[in-house]
């Protein structure tokens, strides 16, 4: 985990010597460059792919000069001094999404499909993972790039083209699953972190962008909150028995799951949940293909007779029940993380504690003088408490 800290106000305390700052400073700053460089390099390589695409606008030609260009960039790679290792690499990052971005859209457009997608993706992943493990060092950047480039095209044909017509809750799962192992495998968290809007997918969550405004929708909060609670406890227990790269990894996963479990208390809190209606119940396409103001009465009856009948059986929880539970998950994750200083999770907690906290209160309070002197008192008194048990966290730590 890394910490904040006030570099001057430790090297005036003695904590760190001037020549330790000194240090820290630098790397910060090192970081700070290389981030610069990367967003930089990443919208000129986008500037590049999306141009020459364009402009070829042909599958077989993009894919031609994809292959040209990866060549080179890899003869680059071995034989060009280490000053021309970013451009190298940019190189091969152009050609590689060109050679297979352009051989998945020619055999789509050949096959009329995008079960090819799936089909091309695993050799072409499993090949470079195979040359990210053996081959030269220098050419590890490409071939793990590569790797991600053929994950991506199996999982976009296994998603667009469902295969055995296998549920698509079932199939994000799948994909998750495959992003996690890659992530692992070339030791890339953010690979694994991709994950989370998969496994969030599955479960009927959506985002979605409307003149202007951006919208989170999480239909099914209950068993949003059961998948990322039961992910979240796994990564923490491998996060502190598993080894390295695990470890990493699973913390950083763990994380996301614990904001996308309180994002789901978040929504259910408003509005409760009917759980399992939006993935097991009835469809009005499985009824008709006209719009519900344009289909027949009959059909519309026998549309919301099935609703009925699935909610007759369906466990309803109430908003209340969502805001009570989400509160006490809250605290009690908030107090845990405090005790063994989990920055991460601690701040996660007081977000949505505060969220929480005016979310119910415009939602279930009147705005009136009387509830803001109690929000005040209650406000006060949690402090109070905070405090207090960080006094006897600091005399236990001493004694």
């Amino acid at each position: 985990m890394k910490y904040l800290a006030d570099t001057d106000a430790l090297v005036r305390e003695g904590v760190l010597s001037a020549a330790q700052a000194g240090e820290i400073a630098r790397r910060a700053r090192e970081d700070m460059m290389g981030f610069a460089v990367s967003m930089v390099l990443f919208a000129g390589i986008l500037a590049v792919i999306g141009g020459m695409a364009a402009f070829l606008n042909d599958a077989v030609q993009v894919t031609a000069l994809g292959a040209v260009v990866t060549l080179a960039g890899a003869a680059a790679l071995l034989r060009a001094p280490r000053a021309y290792r970013l451009l190298s690499n940019a190189t091969v990052v152009i050609g590689t999404v060109m050679l297979v971005g352009g051989a998945v859209a020619w055999g789509v457009e050949a096959t009329d499909g995008f079960a090819i997608a799936a089909a091309l993706g695993v050799p072409i992943g499993l090949g470079a993972y195979a040359l990210w493990r053996r081959g030269p060092r220098r050419l590890a950047f490409m071939a793990g790039w590569l790797t991600c480039l053929g994950v991506a095209a199996h999982l976009t044909g296994v998603l667009a083209a469902p295969l055995g017509g296998l549920p698509p809750w079932i199939l994000c799962h799948y994909a998750a699953v495959v992003l996690i192992l890659c992530g692992l495998a070339l030791d890339i968290r953010l690979i694994s972190a991709l994950s989370i809007l998969a496994l969030a997918a599955a479960l009927s969550s959506r985002g979605f962008y409307q003149t202007g405004s951006y919208g989170l929708a999480i239909y099914e909060s209950t068993l949003t909150v059961v998948q990322m609670g039961l992910l979240a406890g796994a990564c923490l227990w491998l996060s502190a028995r598993g080894q390295e790269p695990v470890a990493r990894h699973a913390t950083t996963l763990g994380r996301l799951a614990f904001i996308w479990m309180n994002m789901a208390f978040w929504i259910g809190s408003l509005w409760g949940d009917k759980v399992g209606y939006h993935l097991w119940g009835p469809k009005w396409s499985d009824f008709s293909a006209d719009p519900s103001w344009r289909a027949e009465e009959g059909v519309r009856g026998a549309y919301e007779a099935a609703q009925a009948a699935f909610l007759a059986r369906a466990t309803v929880i109430s908003a209340d029940a969502y805001a009570l539970v989400w509160a006490l998950v809250i605290l009690g994750a908030g107090i845990w993380a405090a005790m063994g200083a989990r920055r991460a999770v601690f701040n996660t907690a007081v977000t949505f504690g505060a969220i929480h906290l005016y979310t119910q209160y415009f939602e279930r309070f009147d705005t009136a003088p009387g509830t803001v002197v109690i929000a005040g008192l209650i406000a006060i008194g949690l402090a109070y408490g905070a405090w207090r048990l960080n006094e006897w966290m600091r005399g236990r730590a001493v004694g």
